[in-house]
């Protein structure tokens, strides 16, 4: 109907905004709502290929909803925090060292809602993607303060994966954002099965949407 799709459209120009926001470009990235950050991480958490013999960096400083959904799906290791309530940029190199070939994700918050530090997050992206690995920068309390630019996937510094919560911005509540790399939501099969995320369904297979309806 007529409302429906106004609606939709809404909804579409929604995504759109939120990219421009963080400066994604629509064919690397896509935008995911969800009810909060909390949400964002775990949708991230189910669809990384992890094993349990995989390591994700996680910082000290996180919220634990940057943390819990990682320790359910691989190893944590946690990076040190200096007595200043900084990330430990030493200990990091030094993770980024020993557990070299199995960290698949680097997981940091922009801006501790604890110490208020806010780390150097294109500088640690490039160490994680030297490293063979990808970052994802909780940006839930950074967002509202700072400016934030995913950079391309082209470029060492860029961040593959964003969170964002509404309502640390005064938006409405109940919203967050997933601001993701295109190419990991177009592969693997959805957590929630059923209604948008499919393009087809017959007795004996299902062919999934396109991302990021999937």
């Amino acid at each position: 109907g007529f409302k429906s799709r106004v609606a939709t459209q809404a909804y579409e120009d929604a995504r759109a905004v939120v990219a421009r926001f963080v400066g994604a470009n629509p064919r690397e990235h896509i935008v995911i709502f969800g009810k909060n950050t909390t949400e964002a991480i775990n949708k991230l958490s189910y669809r990384l290929p992890l094993v349990p013999d995989d390591v994700v960096l996680v910082s000290q400083l996180e919220h634990h909803s940057n943390d819990l959904p990682w320790r359910a799906r691989a190893r944590v290791v946690h990076i040190g925090v200096d007595p200043l309530g900084r990330l430990d940029e030493a200990d990091f190199d030094r993770l980024l060292q020993e557990y070299a070939g199995r960290i698949k994700l680097v997981a940091v918050t922009g801006g501790s809602n604890v110490t208020g530090n806010m780390c150097d997050i294109h500088s640690l992206a490039a160490k994680a993607h030297a490293a063979g690995a990808q970052i994802l920068v909780d940006c839930a309390q950074l967002a509202p303060h700072r400016g934030i630019d995913v950079g391309t996937l082209a470029d060492s510094t860029h961040l593959d994966y964003v969170t964002l919560s509404a309502h640390k911005m005064y938006a409405p509540f109940g919203t967050g954002a997933l601001i993701a790399r295109r190419d990991t939501f177009e592969r693997g099969e959805p957590e929630y099965r059923g209604g948008g995320t499919i393009e087809f369904v017959s007795l004996d297979g299902v062919t999934w949407a396109d991302a990021p309806d999937r």
